[in-house]
């Protein structure tokens, strides 16, 4: 019986001298608690490392928009979650045009809450 060698690697490694950049994707759904023109609150199970730059997918009219961010907060909630407070590097004029629409829509919203209470 023949015994089992104690390297499994199949491929042969290379010493890496220098720097070496590399893209670990770690696909999270999260939830959008609130958002501004600077940035965004979500809510998602997980914590990256502050300062740490990430790209975010996000749905503008049922459309993926790219919007590179950095962490600059993260909480934890009483439900397990996280707060995770997201600054926006650049963001697309698509996805500024969003916010401002939904700036108009509440602020429209309350000026018509405040007109049927009189």
């Amino acid at each position: 019986m023949k015994t089992p060698s104690t390297d499994r690697r199949v491929h042969e490694r290379f010493d890496v001298l220098g720097a070496l950049w590399g893209v670990l994707e770690l696909p999270e759904t999260a939830t959008v608690i609130d958002v501004s023109s600077t940035g965004m609150l979500i809510e998602a199970a997980i914590c990256p490392p502050l300062n740490s730059v990430h790209s975010v997918r996000v749905l503008v009219d049922g459309d993926p928009v790219l919007v590179d961010t950095v962490v600059r907060r993260c909480q934890p909630t009483a439900g397990g979650q996280m707060l995770i407070g997201l600054e926006f590097l650049t963001a697309p004029t698509m996805v500024l045009a969003s916010i401002e629409q939904l700036r108009a829509d509440k602020q429209i919203e309350v000026i018509d809450s405040e007109a049927s209470r009189s």
